[in-house]
């Protein structure tokens, strides 16, 4: 089978549904994992949770909530792709005309859901991965000490480093006056301004 063909028949209904998604999906993530531009669209949109709908675990598998969405969607539409496009076979060579377009309009939200229970299962193992809470320990930095790390720390811009438990973290500083601190020197983080989400030091 040549690839042309091959595509063509992807690209035919109702395989189409689910592969022209996929490949969206497919692209927006793979610019994510160099721009993280999805995260600061979607970071209060809680499109899979269904914690708060009734009965919402017999329509939706809820482990699809543990993983960033946009893997999500492209697992589950290339499953419903590769589902779709076996079933469009079957069907094209049994009927024709009207019931076969009944059939294939029939099959996509039987496709859909499938696709979304075996992306489920497979996203499973991996969901622990993408827990936040699990993965990073939040770390309280108020009364740390820290060093300057870049040229001086203003009242408008700076970072600072804070050495805590064998670890570094680089953080946005400033400063409440218009003094400057330099390079090297030791501060001490008083307060997080979240105005500018930024860390307020004083010399130490």
């Amino acid at each position: 089978m040549a690839v042309g063909e091959f595509l063509g028949m992807l690209m035919a209904f109702p395989t189409s549904v689910f592969f022209i998604p996929f490949v969206v999906f497919f692209l927006i993530m793979l610019v994510d994992l160099v721009f993280n531009v999805v995260e600061g669209f979607t970071a209060d949109l809680d499109i899979f949770d269904l914690d708060n709908i009734p009965g919402a675990g017999l329509l939706l598998p809820q482990v699809l909530s543990k993983v960033p969405l946009m893997v999500a969607l492209c697992v589950s539409c290339f499953i419903a792709t590769v589902i779709s496009f076996y079933s469009a076979q079957v069907n094209n060579n049994l009927f024709s005309g009207v019931t076969n377009l009944l059939i294939d309009l029939v099959s996509i939200p039987i496709v859909a859901y499938l696709s979304l229970a075996i992306s489920a299962l497979l996203l499973k193992p991996l969901a622990p991965l993408f827990d936040r809470k699990k993965a990073f320990a939040q770390v309280d930095y108020i009364g740390l000490k820290a060093r300057v790390h870049s040229n001086v720390v203003n009242k408008e811009r700076g970072e600072v480093v804070v050495l805590h438990q064998g670890n570094e973290f680089l953080l946005d500083a400033m400063l409440q006056d218009e003094s400057t601190i330099q390079y090297g020197e030791e501060v001490v983080i008083v307060y997080k301004d979240d105005t500018s989400n930024r860390y307020v030091v004083a010399k130490a």
